[in-house]
Parts: structure tokens; sequence; C-alpha cells
């Protein structure tokens, strides 16, 4: 008797509707095993080091434990690095290794805890309780690299498959939400994502805004509302001043949408913009109410350096100073290789076509990358504080080559998400939806 394979007696028509639902589990499979691979290089820097002592604290470890503990992590981390770069060194890699003095002197060194220790610099960690008190339990479990870098792949996987629902919503074929997945698994979205940081759950939370902010714009207003404010009040928790950022362009995005397309004018929209403006107007009354750091205080925390040095009387004319000579010569080294500013071009030219609505606020979402970097302009972290611009070619880019494919009969056309047209469920538009599908897949067979 032959063994048969599950599903080889179904018709093939219904193996190629099954094999697109469990393509999105297997790419954000194959980024964790590829990030589990990378775990050694992964660095667990200064700032790793605050969120595992607060992880610890959660854990009811008393203050100078927690940094213990702490400490004893960022200093095993450190000595493994230590002893890569030895590996490497082409006059000492054949030396023995001495990493287990180097993690004991640097336990010493830092008995009290890493520098700075400015209590207005620790405030600034103690505002962004959502990341280490998810990731406690693991921390327990695994330890305080492991731990941290598990949630933060978790949230990074989350976020890639969240792209791919967006795309779908926007009637892209399964292959371009697939595309799209991908893309946010290897951009610097990923690499950073992938870090013992905040980067994970904020691009996570990010993406979850944006979607909803889609439903929000289909006209599915009440799982659009929950997911924007759910995502919110999660992101706010996680690194609240770039959500402050994201609500506040979303703002703009949502009241401009009318402007541009007639048809966006209807109660989705509505609903986006005071959610958006909601949380642009409570989270600076919210920060004010629990006394957390404003705008002066990240200006100065960027002048004084972490408050190692004086305080400076002019931040503002200091932040206009320093942004002019950034910028100018950050586009001087991207017009040698101007990757970014192509794909971006090339995505924001997809979505835009795609769907205008949907491309502003995909284009103010990754603009806070931008303004985020002008706000904090240090030139040894500018990748990562830009890391939100990739957002606009991760979602565009899949949507411009779904356009410039050869046209496929019974496919949506380009711009039909500006109608606004319901999500496929039952009935005849749900009907209708899967003829389409199913004469792209036989096209694309």
């Amino acid at each position: 008797m032959t063994a048969c394979s599950p599903g080889s007696g179904m018709p093939r028509a219904e193996r190629r509707r099954r094999l697109p639902r469990a393509l999105p589990a297997i790419v954000a499979a194959a980024f964790v095993l590829l990030h589990v691979f990378g775990y050694p290089a992964t660095r667990f820097s200064n700032d790793s080091y605050r969120y595992a002592r607060q992880a610890y604290e959660f854990l009811g470890d008393s203050p100078p434990d927690a940094t213990r503990k702490a400490v004893a992590a960022y200093c095993a981390d450190t000595a493994g690095l230590v002893h890569r770069n030895r590996m490497l060194d082409q006059l000492r890699y054949r030396e023995p290794g001495r990493e287990a003095a180097y993690a004991a002197r640097c336990e010493r060194k830092y008995a009290h805890g890493l520098e700075p220790t400015d209590p207005r610099y620790e405030r600034i960690f103690h505002t962004r309780p959502g990341y280490p008190l998810v990731a406690a339990p693991f921390v327990a479990l695994l330890g305080a690299k492991a731990g941290l870098t598990l949630v933060a792949l978790a949230f990074t996987a989350l976020a890639g498959y969240l792209v791919n629902v967006l795309l779908r919503t926007l009637r892209a074929p399964p292959p371009a939400a697939l595309l799209g997945q991908a893309l946010c698994y290897v951009t610097p979205l990923a690499s950073w994502g992938g870090r013992p940081l905040t980067e994970g759950p904020a691009l996570a939370l990010t993406t979850a805004l944006l979607l909803a902010s889609v439903w929000l714009l289909h006209g599915r207003v009440r799982p659009g509302a929950a997911l924007f404010t759910g995502a919110l009040a999660g992101g706010l928790a996680v690194r609240y001043s770039t959500f402050l950022l994201v609500t506040l362009f979303l703002t703009a995005a949502a009241a401009a949408a009318p402007l541009f397309v007639r048809r966006a004018r209807h109660r989705g929209t509505w609903w986006l913009a005071g959610l958006a403006a909601g949380g642009t107007l409570a989270t600076p009354a919210l920060s004010k109410l629990l006394h957390l750091p404003g705008t002066t205080d990240s200006l100065q925390d960027t002048f004084t350096l972490h408050w190692t040095r004086p305080e400076i009387s002019d931040p503002w004319q200091a932040l206009l100073r320093l942004n002019h000579h950034y910028w100018w010569q950050w586009l001087q080294k991207e017009a040698l290789a101007p990757l970014l500013l192509f794909l971006v071009a090339v995505g924001a030219w997809g979505v835009w076509r795609r769907s205008v609505p949907v491309a502003l606020c995909v284009i103010a979402v990754g603009a806070t990358g931008f303004a985020t970097a002008a706000a904090h302009p240090v030139a040894v972290e500018l990748d990562r504080l830009y890391v939100a611009v990739w957002l606009i070619p991760v979602i565009g880019v899949p949507l411009a080559l779904d356009r410039l494919w050869r046209p496929v009969p019974g496919r949506p056309p380009a711009g039909a998400a500006d109608r606004a047209e319901p999500a496929a469920g039952s009935g005849p538009a749900a009907k209708l939806h899967g003829e389409r599908e199913e004469a792209w897949r036989q096209a694309a067979d």
C-alpha cells in the first residue's frame, strides 16, 4: 500500500489555496532560525543592561541584586565580544583566551552599575516599563540576554506577519504579501528588532497602528479602533516619545486623506483622525501628569552625553546647528550608494498608486524615523534612529512590483483599495474575491 501525504487527495486548486496560509509561518520560522544562528553576534548593550535590571526588579529582586545580575550579564557578553574580536586578530588569534578574567574585572569595575548613573538619565528608562515587564518571565527562565532577545525577536516576527496581513488587506496577491514580510525580516528593521532593545516591540506596535489605520480607512471601524487603541496603549508603555510622534504624523495623514481622495470622506477616516489626534493630545498630558522627561530633557541628554557634562544654555540652537551639518553629510554619504533613498521612492510610489490615503499613513509613519533622527542627531546611532523609514519600502515595494507585473484578467485594478471594499468574508463580494485570487494563481502557474 502506498503511503499518502496529508492532503494528497485534495483537488489541486484546494492545495493552492492552502499553501499561502502556511507560508507566512514558514517565513517567520526561517527568520527566527537565522537569528538563533546569529545570537552570539547579538550585542547586549548599555541600554540592554538597563532593561535587564528593570526585569529583575519586576521579578522581585532588590535594586542592588538586580543591578548585580544585570552587570554580570553585560560583562559576560562583553567578554564574549572580546573573544570574538581576538579570534579575528591576525596576530593574537592563537593566544589563550582570558575572557573569564575580563568578565571578573568588568563586574568589579561596575559593581554599583554601568555608567552613566545620573538620575536624570536613569529616569528615561524608568518611563519604559512595557518591554522589561513582558520580558521578565523569560529573563527568569533563560537569563538576561536570552530572555530579552527572545521577546524582541518574537515582536519582530509578529511585525513581519502584520505586514503580510496589511498587504493582503490592500488586495496584494499572496506572493507580494510574502515579499513584504520577507523584506521586513531582511532589512535593518529586523537587525535592530532582534536585539535586546525596545526596537522589536516598537516595530510590532507601530505596524499594528498602521494595520489599524488601513482597517479604519476601509471602513472596518470596530476592529480598527480596537487595534489602534490597544497598540497605542502598548506603545506608550514601551517608548512613549516614539508613539507621540507616530500619532502626530498619523493625525496629519488622516486630515490630508479627504483632501486627496473624496472617497476617503467616511466614518472610518474620521475615527482615524480622532483616535490619532486624541493620542497626540493625551500623551503630553499624561507625561506632564506623571512628570515624565520632556523634549528639553531629551535635548540636554543629547548635548551633555547623558549628563556626564554640564547642561548647555541653548539646546534648541545647538540642535539646529548640528542638524545642518548632520543632514548635509548624510546626503553626501547616501549619494555614494543611495539604496535607501531609491527604495523609499519606489515604495512610496507603489503604495501611492495602490491607495492614496493608505500611502499618506505609511509615508507619515516612515517619516517619524527621520524626525527621530532630527531630534537626536547622533551620527553613531543614525541607522537605529531612523529605522522606521524602512517601513515605506517594506510595504510599498511589493505593491510597486505587483503593479509592474503583467496584468492578469480578474485581478483587482490598481487603486481598488481606495474604494474601501468590505473585507472578504461571505456573500457575493467574498465569492468575487475568491474568483480573482484563483485567476491570479492559475496565471502565475
